[in-house]
């Protein structure tokens, strides 16, 4: 199995349910530290007792973000973010935020799995639907 193949579909078709709004992201708070700075994880439950979780982690002193993807099972009371024991874990994958080696794949799997971290955020924090009761407000005041 190639992980970031793997990893690359996963994040889009995740991406297109939540953009479809059959998935909901819910912010899960920090993970890390890894290296010196935590990252910001949002976690979906999907059908079956499977989660998918999502993280941007920031690269200290540096514009550079990498992300983390991964998917476990378990239940949502008990699956909780910690980077020393994540045996529920059965897929993760890390995209460095400027890869040492950038092939197209690597270069395809930071685009993905940022995609998906940008749709996931915006899910969890109801943009959208803050968006569009502005924009009504704003309708109202013309």
């Amino acid at each position: 199995m190639n992980r970031e193949a793997t990893a690359i579909r996963l994040a889009e078709r995740l991406s297109h349910l939540t953009a479809a709004g059959k998935l909901t992201w819910i912010d899960a708070g920090r993970l890390g530290p890894w290296g010196t700075w935590p990252g910001q994880v949002f976690k979906a439950s999907v059908e079956g007792g499977t989660f998918a979780q999502i993280a941007e982690v920031p690269v200290l002193n540096s514009l550079i973000t990498s992300y983390y993807f991964g998917v476990a099972e378990g239940k949502p009371q008990v699956f909780e973010v910690n980077v020393q024991d994540r045996s529920s874990e059965f897929f993760e994958v890390f995209a460095e935020g400027y890869p040492s080696e950038p092939t197209n794949e690597k270069l395809k799997l930071l685009r993905s799995l940022k995609d998906l971290y940008l749709a996931a955020r915006e899910n969890a924090k109801g943009t959208r639907q803050k968006v569009e009761k502005f924009e009504q407000l704003l309708e109202r005041l013309a």
